[in-house]
C-alpha cells in the first residue's frame, strides 16, 4: 500500500462528498453565514477525506473491512458528529444543519476511501483534481444559499 495513493484516494472521495455536501447545504438554513458556508463545509468533507485516507494507509489491510480501518473510522465518524453537536452550544438550531453534512461528509468517504485506493481505474491525479473542482465549487458557491432578499433599504421610522 503506497502512501501518496491512500490519501489521494482518500481526498478524492473526500472531494466527492465535499461536491455533495456544498450542493445539499444550500437550500438549508445556516445558523451562521459567515461559519457555515459552502466553503466551510467542503474544506472540512476535503480534510476528512484525507483523514480517511491516512486511516485506510495506517490500518495496512488489503481488505475493505479490516478491524483497524473500522475502529478508527467508528472513531472519525463520532469526532464529526461531536464537533457538529457542539455547534448547537453556540448556535440555535445549528444540529439541524451540521448533522446532515457531518454524516455525508464523513460516511462517504470512511466507505469510499477504500475502494477508490484499490481501484486500478483511476490515477492519483484523477482524485487530485476532483480535490481542485471540489474547492472551487466551495468557492464560488460560499455566499450563494440561504441569504436574505440581497436588497438594501432602511428601516422604516
Amino acid at each position: 500500500m503506497v502512501f501518496y495513493r491512500n490519501i489521494s484516494a482518500g481526498l478524492g472521495v473526500g472531494s466527492a462528498a465535499a461536491i455533495i455536501a456544498v450542493l445539499v447545504s444550500l437550500p438549508l438554513e445556516s445558523p451562521d453565514d459567515i461559519i457555515f458556508n459552502s466553503a466551510s463545509v467542503g474544506f472540512a468533507a476535503i480534510g476528512f477525506g484525507g483523514l480517511t485516507g491516512l486511516a485506510w494507509h495506517w490500518s495496512k489491510s488489503d481488505i475493505l473491512v479490516s478491524r483497524p480501518y473500522c475502529a478508527s473510522s467508528f472513531g472519525l465518524i463520532v469526532a464529526a458528529l461531536a464537533v457538529a453537536g457542539a455547534a448547537q452550544m453556540e448556535f440555535d438550531d445549528a444540529v439541524v444543519f451540521t448533522v446532515p453534512l457531518a454524516l455525508i461528509s464523513s460516511i462517504i468517504p470512511v466507505i469510499g476511501t477504500p475502494i477508490a485506493a484499490k481501484s486500478d481505474r483511476f490515477r492519483n491525479w484523477n482524485y487530485l483534481s476532483l480535490v481542485v473542482v471540489a474547492v472551487v465549487v466551495s468557492v464560488v458557491l460560499a455566499g450563494q444559499g440561504d441569504q436574505e432578499s440581497g436588497s438594501l433599504f432602511l428601516p422604516p421610522p
